[in-house]
Formats: structure tokens, sequence, C-alpha cells
């Protein structure tokens, strides 16, 4: 099974925006990478360094995680690579575009674990909506607040604390 994280692009906005405290949210990360290794999971990310799923999988490979799947867009030329990190994958797939990315990640993933909201994290949560994800699990931990209702009655979503998704996977 393949574990899709997303998530923030860059942690240090997301804690600055959210007001959350940076070491708090990076210790939730890793508690999250270390779950997801112990269970012998796949991870896939859109490996950036800045990002929230990219620090996930940093802890994951160091607790001997299965394989890190890399989503890359590498035929974009309108947005570029500027801060991904090609290091963190195992193995890539090329989405082709940033624009086939959200898309590209339903496909792939089997299930999504959201450890926080951005705009990009919306847009592959609101695609979830066309593809057979068999879960979306949203963490809630450092979650400011629920989708709208009017979204969510689309999208197959799960609440949860870190601390329940052990049972769930």
């Amino acid at each position: 099974m393949k574990v899709g994280i997303i998530g923030p692009t860059r942690i240090d906005k997301f804690c600055e925006v959210t007001t959350y405290d940076k070491t708090e949210y990076t210790y939730f990360l890793h508690e999250l990478g270390v779950l997801l290794a112990k269970k012998g999971l796949e991870i896939m990310i859109t490996p950036s360094y800045t990002s929230a799923p990219g620090f996930v999988a940093q802890v994951y490979r160091d607790f001997k995680g299965k394989k890190v799947w890399g989503l890359i867009p590498e035929d974009d030329t309108e947005f570029g690579w500027f801060d991904l990190d090609f290091t963190l994958a195992d193995e890539k797939i090329n989405c082709g575009t940033w624009r086939n990315q959200p898309e590209s990640f339903c496909q792939e993933a089997d299930i999504f674990i959201c450890v926080g909201l951005s705009t990009g994290t919306m847009i592959e949560l609101c695609y979830s909506k066309w593809f057979k994800m068999k879960k979306v699990f949203i963490l809630t931990d450092f979650l400011s607040s629920k989708l709208h209702p009017e979204i969510e009655k689309d999208l197959d979503i799960e609440y949860i604390q870190l601390s329940e998704l052990g049972d769930k996977l």
C-alpha cells in the first residue's frame, strides 16, 4: 500500500500563520515518520526539502522505512523544481508537470494522510473525489479547523489524532 503524505510545503510559513510551535509540529511529523516506518508501509511524497511531507520522509528513512516514492514533475518548464530534493525519493514517478501533480498523486497513492492544510493540500484533497482513494485521514493534532461541509460531503475523510492512526493502517 502506498501512503501519500500531504501537507504544507513550507513548515516555517505554516507555523507562522497558524501560530503553532515549530518544535511541537516537527515532533509530530517525526512521530508520524517513525510510525509509518515501523508499520512497513511505503510512502509517497512530492519531495521538497522545506515541506512537512519531506520532513516525514527524512525521519521515515532514518528509521529504515520500506520505500519513499517521489512524485516529480520532470517535464515542467513553467514553474521549475527550485525546492525539490530528489535524494528524498528511493524511486521516482514522473507526473509530467506541476499542473498534473494533484491528479497523479491521487492515481498513485492508495490513501492520504494530511498533516496540515495549505492551498496545494486542498487541491490534492479535493482531487481525491474523482479517484479510488481508499481513505483520506486528516490528522487533527495541528488542524485549525475542519473543512467546510460542502466540501466534506464529496470526500471520504476521517478526522483523527496521530495517536489513533496506527490502528487504522
